[in-house]
């Protein structure tokens, strides 16, 4: 099963991290090759709350079908694969450590792709590369995102 870890040094605090990881509505913008996700319920990540991602691979449309398994605020997200989509198995685990110049992030996957799924239509090589590509590419969007600096309008005044 192939596995992919990766860890970034964030120059903001753990607290700006967090809220980006445990807002479901960042899901697209974390994964790369995301379309859009549905979590039920809606809001902040807790355990049991499922999301339907939509994302493409190549020209086609998929699903990616995860459930939150972990919570610890400020410190952890865990999500696995809910049967069918995409992935035949699929565990995520992020891990915030605060830094004295900010957050260290360290994210693994561990997945492996449902060759029913894939079919005759896409070339598995080929989806294993985007898949791996995506994968490597969340941390350094969770390090992007984070330190953004707010609208002028939200700034302190000195």
């Amino acid at each position: 099963m192939p596995r992919i870890e990766s860890a970034v040094n964030i120059e903001a605090p753990t607290s700006v991290v967090w809220g980006i990881l445990a807002d479901s509505a960042y899901v697209p913008k974390l994964f790369r090759d995301a379309v859009r996700v549905e979590a039920s319920p809606p809001g902040r990540s807790a355990v049991g709350q499922s999301y339907d991602l939509t994302a493409k691979v190549g020209r086609i449309r998929t699903h990616v079908f995860l459930e939150v398994v972990e919570v610890e605020p400020g410190v952890s997200i865990a999500t696995r694969q809910k049967p069918g989509g995409l992935f035949r198995s699929f565990r995520q685990r992020t891990v915030l450590e605060p830094t004295r110049l900010g957050t260290r992030a360290r994210t693994v996957f561990e997945y492996e792709l449902s060759r029913g799924y894939l079919g005759q239509v896409l070339n598995a090589i080929v989806v294993e590369r985007l898949v791996k590509d995506n994968l490597r590419s969340y941390s350094y969007t969770l390090k992007e995102l984070s330190e953004l600096l707010p609208p002028p309008s939200e700034r302190k005044t000195k």
